[in-house]
């Protein structure tokens, strides 16, 4: 009964409020307080509406950014897969080559050969590769690994059924009896110096050598032919009141790269 009381007033108190109100506006009482009221309003108005207004252009906006991203994505991807499938296509070519020119190194010489794939290298000795040939191909310890047109980069060292280390021609352990290209003589021994370059002591001071000659083998060796193409000459190291001087040789190939090669098997000892 008492809340109802309550409300009853409540009511009145309201509607005499705004009977008031009314009256003092037909009075013109409340003039400025509803001018100043309705401008506050209508500013309230406009800045919800530019609020919203660029609440719903920003989701547009991020809307089209996100497909946008979705898109230069999807577009790069594509551009990556084009860049893969371009550098397989560059390597394919270069292998082929590489093929070609051994194929034709043989062709001209009178060698046997086996081509081989590089597969590896030997964790257990330092330069070195491992191909996937051996000694059921025809393959043995000692035989020389070309690539080109006949540049020696080492020789076989250790040779299992289907697999084989070769031992890199800069390796400290690395010997080969050299010659200059334009003389019969054998020049002096060449040794591979901290698996960087290659370098021949003991070499008469008399001998001409210059830098840029190119070295080969002087098929002094067993199972070495005569003619690969070991490098040039990098550097001399002569002074005038020794015997001897000594050059450093520069390989020809980066190691790095080779992909094939092929092991020379001399004809001699392909029937053992």
């Amino acid at each position: 009964m008492i809340e109802k009381r309550k409300n009853r007033k409540i009511k009145i108190y309201i509607l005499a409020v705004i009977v008031l109100l009314i009256f003092l506006h037909y009075l013109g009482v409340l003039v400025k307080p509803e001018y100043y009221t309705l401008r506050v309003l209508t500013d309230l108005q406009h800045e919800t509406y530019t609020f919203l207004t660029k609440l719903r252009f920003s989701f547009i906006n991020y809307q089209e950014a996100q497909a946008f991203k979705s898109e230069n994505e999807q577009l790069q991807s594509e551009l990556n897969q084009l860049i893969y499938e371009n550098s397989q296509l560059k390597a394919y070519k270069l292998e082929n080559e590489k093929l070609k020119e051994l194929l034709n190194y043989f062709q001209e010489n009178d060698f046997d050969y086996l081509t081989a794939k590089v597969i590896g290298r030997d964790m257990d000795k330092d330069n070195t590769l491992l191909i996937n040939k051996g000694s059921q191909q025809g393959i043995k310890e000692g035989y020389p690994v070309v690539v080109d047109n006949g540049i020696i980069i080492g020789k076989t060292i250790s040779v299992r059924d289907n697999l084989s280390t070769v031992l890199l021609v800069t390796d400290n352990l690395s010997q080969l009896a050299i010659s200059k290209i334009d003389t019969n003589k054998t020049t002096g021994l060449a040794q591979g110096e901290f698996g960087l370059s290659i370098k021949v002591d003991l070499i008469p001071q008399d001998l001409e050598i210059k830098q840029d000659d190119l070295i080969i083998t002087s098929g002094l060796e067993k199972n070495i032919p005569r003619g690969l193409i070991l490098g040039k000459v990098n550097r001399i190291i002569s002074h005038e009141n020794d015997l001897f001087k000594s050059v450093t040789i520069s390989p020809l190939v980066d190691y790095e790269e080779i992909t094939f090669l092929s092991v020379i098997i001399p004809k001699f000892f392909s029937n053992d």
